[in-house]
């Protein structure tokens, strides 16, 4: 043990090193704030209100790495729309709340458009049903589970998840 102790002895990590220790500790912190965001969502202020205590420069490094966190694991499937509630309560959204409303309205476009899609196909799959002989009212035709406001979800979210990044506060 002596002989460890003797050859580390002065041995201290450089400004580099101890920069990339925190911010790495802040990373963590802010993927447990986010973690505790989704689960709760109705309690946001009260889960962020610890950051008030911290100073005002540690507060916006960990405020841009949990937005930074909730932007990179945008889901492509419509629990989107709850992650765009939360970024919309973060205080970075003030200054982005355009393109946060673009999203959602080009979300909303996409399910509007595989609704009409969906509502198609069902009707069609009817009418080949009706036709095989096969009708009435507890008749539900089954379709395929990609409807395309599906498809369409991965290039909406990617396309305002790099607007998002770049243009963050």
């Amino acid at each position: 043990m002596d002989l460890i102790m003797e050859r580390t002895r002065g041995m201290t990590l450089s400004d580099r090193e101890k920069a990339d220790l925190r911010t790495e500790d802040f990373s963590r912190k802010a993927k447990g704030f986010c973690l505790k965001l989704l689960d709760d969502p109705g309690r946001s202020d009260e889960i962020l209100s610890p950051l008030d205590q911290e100073p005002t420069e540690d507060r916006n490094m960990m405020l841009t790495l949990i937005w930074r966190h909730m932007v990179e694991d945008l889901p492509t499937d419509k629990q989107v729309f709850s992650y765009i509630d939360l970024l919309e309560k973060l205080p970075q959204s003030g200054s982005l709340a355009k393109d946060l409303k673009e999203l959602r309205a080009a979300l909303n476009a996409a399910l509007k458009a595989g609704s009409a899609a969906r509502h198609k196909a069902l009707t069609r799959e009817r009418k080949k049903l009706e036709s095989a002989g096969i009708s009435g009212s507890a008749v539900i035709p089954k379709l395929p589970g990609n409807s395309a406001a599906d498809a369409d979800f991965p290039a909406i979210v990617a396309r305002f998840r790099d607007r998002l990044l770049t243009a963050q506060p």
